[in-house]
């Protein structure tokens, strides 16, 4: 007997060990498909940073008499994914001569890339006729690894999440640019105009403004434009590949442009390039109208969504009687809860960096909740008299009810805590009539009662 006992404990011990090992090893796939969901709701709302040649080739010429082209070369890098561009960090990693065999004889690093207006711009020392490329990366800090996990910035705000390696490379991007240069009086470059995007979308209010990327040509000042329509052209102050179309007062509807542009070197239709796009300007439109009142102590929800706009390029500055609590990203929507001594909401939208919508919202005192007696029923095989009641706090959540009666004990409710409610009314004692009284309270702090008489039919 003594031996079967041990056996039996045994057996228990390892039935135990296993079950434990079984647990183990779900929790830990459980916690990795969570960070591989949280991974990827970042991934979505933190546009990847990708860094591009605004041109497949840059062209550059030498004066006959020259060895060297006469000024540094400026090619231009398009920055695309993060709303906010002008604190990328551009690097110059790596330059070299393309040799007759493909292979790529290494460069000084005499150059540098600076951020302008979001774009990155290559400068590098004056060169040999030859085709060169140069090795470009782009940086925003907006993901950083502390330990086992990851610290995101998503507009003003931080969130910690667990590390995963699917995020690594969000912040970072790489690109190769290539640049050929030649010696003048050959084959002219053409000029050419090229756009990021032929169809956009804009909102009435602010001016729209959109780059022109010219290319086939070193000398921007000596390009001259014209536009059709109620635009005009504003070319950059330093060196650079682009004019900037600029439409002061948008009105609603569809309007196409179309935007000429002449070297003025002398080679005819070389000198001369074209390019068109589209724009629809529409009201600033939320998606879904957002509440106008606002209560002390209750969760605010602000959907900042506009027609016919990217929400990625949405941001809302949130303030409360004239105090900012910070600019957020529109989505997820904005959630603030309002404290006792406030008066209203402002929330101020903006898109690529301009005000176009606002949205005031007051604030007050929550009302308590109302007590609505919904219909009454008569079981008589059951002996009893049934009462439907109703109640809710300000944002549809339950409250917690009580109940008197008279005759006392006679009535009970079957909960004490949520939206509907059912009285039981005993019938055993044969009552005319009973009197109820309820008490509703929410997590507020709200408070009602309500009061009515029944006539019990005989």
């Amino acid at each position: 007997m003594k031996t079967t006992g041990l056996s039996f404990y045994f057996v228990l011990y390892i039935v135990a060990i296993i079950t434990v090992f079984a647990i183990t090893v779900e929790r830990d796939r459980l916690l990795g498909q969570r960070d591989e969901v949280i991974a990827h709701l970042i991934a979505v709302y933190v546009k990847p940073l990708r860094i591009s040649a605004a041109v497949d080739t840059a062209r550059f010429f030498i004066d006959p008499t020259r060895s060297l082209t006469r000024d540094s070369i400026d090619i231009r890098v398009k920055a695309e994914g993060p709303i906010e561009k002008t604190d990328i960090e551009y690097s110059l990693y790596g330059a070299g001569l393309i040799q007759d065999n493909g292979e790529v004889k290494e460069k000084e690093l005499a150059g540098r890339v600076i951020n302008e207006d979001g774009d990155g711009l290559l400068i590098y020392a004056p060169l040999e006729e030859g085709t060169y490329e140069f090795k470009v990366s782009g940086y925003k800090r907006r993901i950083v690894t502390e330990g086992y996990s990851m610290r995101v910035r998503i507009g003003d705000t931080s969130y910690v999440i667990p590390y995963s390696g699917a995020l690594e490379t969000i912040d970072r991007d790489t690109t190769v640019l290539v640049a050929k240069v030649v010696k003048a009086g050959v084959v002219p470059p053409q000029l050419t105009l090229s756009v990021q995007e032929t169809q956009e979308n804009w909102v009435l209010g602010p001016a729209y403004r959109k780059k022109v990327f010219v290319g086939g040509v070193e000398n921007l000042q000596r390009v001259s434009y014209s536009v059709g329509g109620p635009a005009r052209i504003e070319l950059p102050s330093g060196p650079g590949s682009y004019a900037t179309i600029v439409w002061d007062k948008p009105v609603l509807g569809k309007r196409s442009f179309t935007v000429t542009a002449n070297a003025n070197r002398g080679f005819g239709e070389k000198d001369r390039a074209t390019v068109t796009f589209n724009v629809d300007v529409l009201p600033a439109t939320f998606v879904s109208t957002p509440p106008s009142k606002g209560f002390w102590g209750i969760p605010y929800a602000f959907d900042g969504q506009l027609v016919g706009l990217n929400p990625l390029e949405i941001t809302v500055d949130v303030q409360h009687d004239g105090q900012s609590l910070g600019v957020k990203p529109v989505v997820p929507k904005v959630s603030v809860t309002p404290e006792r001594n406030w008066n209203s909401l402002l929330f101020r939208v903006l898109y690529r960096e301009t005000v176009i919508k606002e949205h005031r919202a007051t604030l007050s005192a929550p009302p308590p909740p109302q007590i609505r007696w919904v219909q009454q029923n008569l079981d008589r095989s059951r002996n009893v008299f049934l009462i439907t009641v109703a109640s809710a706090d300000p944002t549809g959540g339950p409250v917690k009810m009580s109940i008197e009666a008279q005759p006392s004990g006679i009535a009970q409710l079957d909960r004490i805590r949520g939206t509907t409610f059912t009285i039981n009314v005993n019938l055993a004692g044969k009552p005319s009539a009973v009197f109820l009284k309820l008490t509703a309270t929410d997590q507020y702090g709200g408070r009602s009662t309500s009061s009515k008489q029944f006539n019990i039919p005989q």
